[in-house]
């Protein structure tokens, strides 16, 4: 198999790492006479390598859910914050019409403001609360102002939970970006010790051995790229879930298609995640796959891949649970 982007690495390692253990039982079978690469650079060292690079892609795995947990957290108490600010904004209109605080209420803010934009609003709203249960003097109420058994301590409280979860997917998105330059450290590696793996064994044995000739490729053949297929979806309130379906690829070398997301608005390959692998045929699938709470956008791409290693990309589709 031919490397053709991050997913392709583990697959690609593990046909190295079987034709190397051939060439070694060619060699003698002993620790010995086993090939070794610069810097006696074994078998055992590749698939150590190979073993810290699939840690790395499980374990971004893990951190993306986490992440996407950390989110629909944050805007979880955001939506039910943002229902106090007209609650407290109704109260003041049903018990203190004539006051100086009719006019001072804060508003809702717009859901997708940045953190501190977003936090000023209900901020105000603490600061002017303060002010109205320590009024004493406003004709015909008596402090302090409730929410239907609501209190102020309660709201900064709440306040107070939401800058936390900000804080968590703050930790959370700096945890991926980390992970995500550990595992892209280990990529160069891999490739250059199969790049050099692929000099080594013809040196040793001669280009004509079968062990030569039968090496495992790390680029694909070329003029063999298939046509993209295209891409299509929507969510589907029905079975709430989201619904992409793709054109068929005719190319005789087709091995299947793979389903690739990365979150929000924007395809980035580094941050794709495989979403799944399906056989030639299957030309649409279902999923909630990074779409797990309203509001959520993740973008899509469908990968043709052949059995000769080449691949090709379809178009992103973008799709926004409702």
């Amino acid at each position: 198999m031919a490397l053709n982007g991050i997913g392709s690495y583990l697959t690609t390692m593990d046909e190295f790492s079987a034709h190397w253990e051939d060439v070694n039982i060619a060699l003698g079978g002993t620790l010995a006479t086993d090939l070794k690469l610069q810097g006696g650079f074994t078998r055992a060292l590749f698939l150590a390598l190979r073993t810290d690079l699939g840690d790395a892609i499980t374990g971004l795995v893990d951190l993306e859910n986490g992440r996407e947990i950390a989110v629909i957290n944050r805007d979880q108490k955001k939506t039910a914050i943002g229902l106090r600010i007209n609650q407290f904004r109704g109260m003041i209109r049903g018990l203190l019409p004539n006051s100086i605080y009719a006019g001072a209420a804060p508003l809702v803010p717009t859901f997708n403001l940045a953190e501190t934009k977003f936090l000023a609003p209900f901020d105000d709203m603490a600061s002017l609360w303060a002010r109205i249960d320590a009024d004493t003097t406003t004709p015909g109420f008596t402090a302090p102002l409730v929410l239907a058994g609501y209190t102020r301590a309660m709201f900064v409280t709440e306040v107070a939970a939401l800058r936390t979860v900000y804080a968590a997917v703050t930790t959370a998105e700096n945890d991926l970006t980390v992970a995500r330059l550990q595992r892209d450290a280990f990529l160069p590696l891999a490739r250059e010790r199969m790049v050099q793996y692929r000099e080594m064994v013809p040196a040793t044995f001669g280009p004509d051995h079968p062990l030569s000739q039968s090496l495992p490729t790390l680029s694909a053949a070329p003029g063999s790229t298939p046509d993209p297929v295209t891409l299509s979806g929507s969510w589907n309130v029905p079975l709430a879930q989201a619904s992409l379906n793709w054109t068929e690829s005719d190319n005789p070398a087709l091995e299947g298609y793979q389903v690739r997301r990365c979150v929000g608005a924007t395809y980035d390959e580094a941050s794709s995640i495989i979403v799944g692998n399906l056989p030639p045929g299957t030309l649409s699938l279902q999923t909630t796959d990074g779409l797990a709470a309203s509001g959520d956008i993740a973008t899509f791409k469908v990968i043709v891949q052949l059995t000769t290693g080449n691949q090709a990309t379809s178009n992103p589709v973008t799709i926004t649970r409702p």
